[in-house]
């Protein structure tokens, strides 16, 4: 499969080429095989074949990407356990939410589970944190609530880390997560595009390098407003590092001018 090709896809499920520029490689490998299984010969059949929602639906999975790695962005983490959180601790005594909004293999969401059993060391008692883990892939979420990962997934962890949050598998070829991190976590199929607004709350939101990345300009601004409305007020809203907002709100203010991080008004 050609650039050309693989555009004409892309402006036809309304994604960006900036975007998948980079990852296109091996977007394109599943791709064309998907083709070669529907006996597609040309771009022109297969977009035909769209028609079908289920088939659209296997080519929206498809076109999904899981690239992610534990506490991503250190400087983020760290601004996490020494500022945000315990901002938040102190506004509520009982329950936390907390939203991963595409989580793919589910490395961030258990960063913040295991940064959240390191903050136990620092505060006499902490509310309960909840997690709600969201993605429109229903194979990530499946492998992310599984929690098992090959060795070269934990590089760059500290020893300490990997002893209490992992243990070997396998032949020592894979570790997985401890059990206690998940009990918190709700993992569901959600479409940012597609699917209604979020009655819930939540005082943290997680939407890194996701919508912003790999939808069109024309796309992001409504699921944007879906998740903003489900941002409490003082809450903290984070995007990928090398994101931006579709449009400046007054609604969200950076965070001690970090250009990623947010807090709602």
């Amino acid at each position: 499969m050609d650039d050309n090709s693989f555009r004409q896809l892309l402006d036809r499920l309304g994604l960006s080429w900036p975007g998948y520029a980079r990852v296109r490689k091996g977007v394109k490998k599943r791709i064309s095989r998907h083709m070669q299984e529907m006996g597609c010969q040309t771009m022109e059949d297969y977009l035909h074949a769209l028609n079908n929602p289920d088939i659209l639906n296997k080519v929206e999975c498809l076109m999904s990407v899981s690239i992610s790695h534990f506490f991503r962005d250190r400087y983020l983490w760290g601004v996490l356990g020494e500022e945000i959180l315990p901002d938040i601790i102190s506004r509520y005594n009982e329950k936390i939410y907390a939203w991963s909004a595409g989580c793919a293999l589910g490395q961030e969401v258990y960063s913040l589970a295991i940064l959240w059993d390191i903050l136990k060391n620092k505060f006499d008692l902490l509310p309960e944190l909840h997690i709600w883990a969201t993605d429109g892939n229903p194979d990530y979420l499946n492998r992310a609530r599984d929690g098992t990962y090959d060795r070269s997934s934990l590089k760059g962890l500290s020893d300490e880390v990997k002893t209490n949050y992992f243990f070997k598998s396998e032949g020592e070829s894979k570790y997985l997560v401890a059990d206690y991190l998940k009990k918190d976590i709700l993992w569901e199929v959600y479409d940012l595009m597609r699917m209604p607004s979020i009655e819930q709350k939540f005082q943290i939101i997680f939407l890194r390098n996701s919508l912003f990345t790999y939808y069109r300009e024309e796309s992001r601004s409504p699921a944007f407003f879906k998740v903003l409305d489900s941002l409490d007020k003082g809450g903290f809203f984070i995007i990928g590092s090398h994101e931006k907002l579709p449009f400046q709100t007054h609604a969200l203010l950076p965070f001690k001018g970090c250009s990623y991080i947010f807090q709602k008004t």
